[in-house]
């Protein structure tokens, strides 16, 4: 397991209610990933929804209440889109999703716009990816939600099929295709993340994932789901080691609580980060307690200072 640590920043205003206008989030999206990127940060992450649908299903399980922090009056852009234009106004940042539902587009769709924002960010593309979770959104689309494992498999068995071979054709359950060209043609092994902690999550990591991803897991538990991901590398003959991606909020403010994690002064959250490395961890993304851009930018610049300097 490498001791290397890197860090990361969710680019929630993307997919979350931020009560911004429209016309004005782009200007906040090149703003953030421009700090994160001065502050030190490894890679700027974003999540992925088409469309908000008036009933959300009100299980969402990163919220005290249950209910999600978006609705139908929600800003949504195209994460791919998003990072085409952060591409163009950032230089070493990585941009990763975090996650594409696979089955939201045609795996043909989707590969093309993985290629094409890893070749306009010269290399810089991070894809994360899970079936999805939001029922009321694959009805919308007209996708059933029923099948969204066995989708999410043969678009991953297509992606593989596409970065190795360039033309390939392919066969499946939901998906058929005679030979195509798959363009533009990667000059790297573009990293995917796998999300998810069901038996099949778990089994996409080993046979197809660079790593896995993760929200708001403690310690212990990322150790523990890493043990599992450890067999699945070992059944699909992996070499090296997975990476593990764990994203959670983090808090800097004078009254923050030193009893959570990524909480309270800088020398609280570096041991808890020390923490999770011990774990398995090997990226830890953070996101913001506020919507407050000015604040938001302020704590990436903090937390560059204090934190990711002390690794």
């Amino acid at each position: 397991m490498s001791d290397e640590m890197e860090f990361g920043v969710m680019l929630s205003a993307t997919s979350n209610t931020y009560g911004i206008p429209d016309e004005d989030l782009p200007e906040v999206f090149r703003r953030s990933g421009q700090v994160a990127e001065d502050s030190g940060f490894d890679v700027v992450v974003a999540g992925d929804h088409i469309v908000y649908p008036k009933e959300i299903p009100s299980d969402y399980e990163y919220s005290s209440s249950g209910e999600p922090p978006f609705d139908t009056e929600t800003s949504v852009f195209d994460v791919f889109q998003v990072f085409a234009h952060l591409a163009a106004v950032t230089d070493d940042i990585d941009l990763g999703t975090n996650v594409v539902a696979a089955p939201y587009r045609h795996p043909l769709v989707l590969t093309k716009n993985i290629l094409s924002i890893d070749a306009l960010s010269q290399g810089r593309f991070d894809f994360g990816v899970a079936p999805g979770w939001m029922k009321t959104e694959f009805d919308a689309l007209g996708t059933p939600f029923e099948e969204r494992g066995r989708r999410t498999d043969e678009f991953l068995e297509i992606f593989e099929l596409a970065c190795e071979n360039g033309i390939a054709s392919y066969e499946g359950e939901f998906y058929q295709f005679d030979e195509v060209g798959f363009h533009p043609r990667p000059a790297h092994d573009i990293p995917v993340w796998i999300g998810g902690k069901s038996g099949a999550a778990i089994r996409r990591v080993g046979q197809f994932g660079t790593g896995w991803s993760t929200l708001w897991d403690y310690p212990d538990d990322v150790a523990g789901t890493r043990d599992r991901i450890m067999n699945a590398w070992t059944d699909f003959e992996r070499e090296g080691d997975p990476e593990i991606a764990v994203l959670r909020p983090v808090n800097l403010s004078a009254d923050a609580d030193p009893d959570r994690l990524l909480s309270g002064e800088p020398a609280d959250i570096v041991e808890d980060v020390e923490t999770y490395r011990d774990a398995g961890a090997t990226r830890i993304i953070v996101d913001f307690f506020t919507t407050d851009i000015d604040e938001q930018v302020r704590l990436m610049e903090q937390f560059g200072d204090e934190i990711i300097d002390a690794f």
